[in-house]
């Protein structure tokens, strides 16, 4: 049986089609401005914000997909090259830095609304809390993928993803663009999920003494639901957990998720389950059972209709080879 590796990157990019929304598209009709609840706070954004620093990759590329770059002052933070179908509107924005700017840095944009993906942009070596920021009078927005624990979603689903979208495009003013892009990605992600074939997976993102897999709870069992394949880690708490060789070799996954990372490439992890002396004779890996899927994917955002595409496309090529 032959499996072929999924797409990395380079070609990933080439997926998102017509992913973006057009940036002409008029604003909505909330423009007066939006309440939402953020981490388990209601925060109210009286009008539109004008002047805003976005910080990590998905909070960037969900507001340049909302065609919101002319409220932009400012970004940083990004784990890969911008997706080409927003290339253009992100060479508008200015980059403060390329991880967390200082706090200092960020005053001088005179920022009225900070959105960042993570909690660590908000944390001791980001920009400072995000209370600190409200006594300012800079509005703020957490991915809730990256909430505190007790008011994050318990399971991170694509609807959580949707939401978060329309959120922020509800800030803006721009909810028919929200509708647009998420009945686009909605669509896609059926489409995929309708041709893959079942499959075993273990998402693995990286750790060769103690193995950090997709758990139950976080990106990686998200997309590997979408898709409709079974995580063969799902009954373990967690978003992402670590493991024991052993216990992967037990459980005999059909085929291995590589997340290619720049710190930790998948070139890297398949030298490593190669000359493993107990790896290298799990069918996954004798067979070359793999999808290299990029970080960037596996994060709470408009990327995850490719991590999808990408896992199932890679599962369908295998299943077609098996039967030439």
């Amino acid at each position: 049986m032959l499996w072929r590796v999924a797409a990395p990157l380079s070609v990933l990019v080439v997926l998102l089609g017509g992913c973006a929304v057009d940036q002409e598209a008029p604003a909505g009709s909330d423009s007066a401005g939006a309440v939402v609840t953020n981490c388990g706070t209601p925060v109210a954004i009286p009008e539109p914000p004008a002047r805003v620093v976005t910080m990590n990759q998905p909070a960037t590329e969900i507001m340049l997909a909302l065609g919101l770059q002319d409220r932009m002052v400012g970004t940083a933070y990004l784990d890969d090259e911008i997706l080409p179908a927003y290339a253009a509107a992100y060479a508008q924005v200015p980059v403060l830095a390329e991880e967390y700017p200082a706090r200092e840095r960020l005053l001088e944009v005179e920022p009225d609304f900070v959105y960042a993906s993570f909690a660590s942009a908000f944390g001791a070596e980001g920009v400072g809390d995000r209370e600190s920021w409200q006594h300012l009078g800079v509005g703020t927005y957490l991915s809730p993928a990256g909430c505190p624990a007790e008011t994050r979603p318990a399971t991170l689903r694509i609807d959580d993803v949707f939401g978060e979208i329309r959120e922020i495009a509800a800030i803006f003013g721009v909810t028919d663009r929200a509708e647009a892009l998420v009945a686009e990605h909605r669509a896609r992600i059926t489409t995929a999920a309708a041709a893959a074939p079942s499959a075993r997976v273990m998402w693995w993102d990286g750790g060769s003494d103690a193995p950090s897999v997709g758990a139950c709870c976080g990106a990686p069992n998200m997309i590997m639901s979408a898709a409709g394949v079974t995580n063969v880690f799902a009954d373990v708490t967690g978003r992402w957990a670590d493991t024991s060789w052993e216990v992967v070799a037990e459980r005999d996954p059909d085929v291995i998720v590589l997340v290619d990372a720049r710190w930790d490439p998948a070139a890297r992890k398949k030298t490593f389950l190669a000359g493993h002396t107990t790896l290298r004779n799990l069918s996954a890996v004798r067979q070359q059972r793999y999808v290299v899927i990029p970080f960037s994917a596996t994060s709470a955002g408009v990327r995850n209709v490719l991590g999808v595409e990408a896992l199932t496309q890679g599962l369908t090529a295998s299943a077609a080879g098996a039967g030439s």
